[in-house]
């Protein structure tokens, strides 16, 4: 019984409470972006445009920025979610009821391509870290 309180509690503590962090953190983040996005752009009102006009202009629209900028941080959300809930729910269900070892793992596995699939998403959205690499490996291979 001990060993299941843990493993509850080493699920709560390794995702429930980073996912929170992340999602309180994210939405700040992306508050501000908004934010400052919405300050650079201009809001021009003429006289001559009708109420109806006057009212689309004030609902701000999302822009392309804004919304990659979520399609990355849901991604990434995701993935981390994914990833270490597989793992530690299936140690949590070891713990009740007798699993195969091949359902562990499936779960390292899936964790282990989730971490994969964030480094691969980082790597791909950071333009200059992939300019420079790009440079250093081409260096390294001219002969």
């Amino acid at each position: 019984m001990n060993e299941l309180w843990m493993s509850i509690y080493t699920f709560i503590v390794a995702v429930i409470l980073p996912s929170l962090i992340n999602t309180i953190l994210n939405s700040l983040i992306f508050v501000h972006v908004r934010s400052s996005g919405r300050r650079v752009q201009p809001n021009i009102v003429t006289a001559w445009t009708s109420e109806f006009n006057r009212e689309q202009q004030q609902l701000p629209k999302i822009s392309r920025r804004e919304i990659a900028l979520l399609r990355q941080m849901v991604f990434m959300f995701i993935m981390f979610v994914t990833g270490w809930s597989a793992v530690l729910i299936v140690n949590i269900i070891t713990q009740v009821v007798y699993t195969s070892a091949i359902f562990v793992l499936i779960s390292m596995l899936l964790a282990e391509l989730c971490a994969i699939g964030i480094i691969i998403d980082l790597y791909v959205y950071n333009h200059e870290l992939r300019k420079f690499l790009c440079n250093k490996f081409q260096l390294c291979f001219k002969f």
